[in-house]
Order: structure tokens, then sequence, then C-alpha cells
């Protein structure tokens, strides 16, 4: 049975924004602070994430071996409000190659999970 009376309040409307961008370019925005790094494990793996200057989190790589976030070899970040969302998302869409290319294709490049 709902609790779902005239007088019940309503559950707030939440989402969070999780992005898929390529990388601006490094005098670009959003900025990323290099001293912010740390490798993030998610199950069995390291991801590196860094902050970025509006306060949200980036992963850029499938392991703690990783180019440079700005390196041509990097060609996606996944952009999300925590380290461990970034991570944790990267290493799902890396997993996933075909949910990958069908949320960065055509249609746009931005993902929202609810």
């Amino acid at each position: 049975m709902s609790d779902a009376g005239p007088d019940a309040n309503p559950k707030p409307n939440r989402h969070v924004s999780i992005e898929i961008i390529e990388p601006p370019s490094p005098d670009g925005s959003p900025g990323l602070d290099p001293a912010t790094r740390v490798d993030t494990m998610v199950q069995d793996r390291l991801l590196p994430t860094a902050r970025l200057d509006d306060g949200r989190y980036v992963a850029w790589w499938f392991d703690a071996d990783a180019p440079d976030p700005y390196d041509d070899a990097t060609t996606e970040w996944v952009v999300a409000p925590t380290r461990f969302l970034a991570a944790a998302t990267f290493q799902e869409l890396t997993e996933d190659p075909a949910r990958f290319d069908e949320l960065v294709g055509d249609e746009g490049t931005e993902d929202e999970a609810t």
C-alpha cells in the first residue's frame, strides 16, 4: 500500500549528470588540476581520476598506466560529480563497447543517470 495521500510529501525529482566529452585543449574549459590525480579502485582495476576546476571529477583511461589526460590517445573523458562515479562509469562503458558507442554516437555525447 502507498502512503500517497493528499497530505503526503512528493518525492523530489533527483538526477545525477554524468557526461562523456571529448577532452578540451589543455587551456580550455573545464580545466583539470593534475595535482589532484588519484587512481580510484573499481572492482579489480585502478582508474585515473582528477578534479576539474568546476568541482566535478574526470576519468579518462582504463588502467593506472594512463597517458596524460590531454594526450592524443585520450579520446573521451567521463565527467561526474564524484571520482567514483566517473571511474565506475568509465569502467562500465569500456566493458560494454556497444553501449559506449551508442552513447557517444550521432545522437549526442551526454548520459544522465537517475
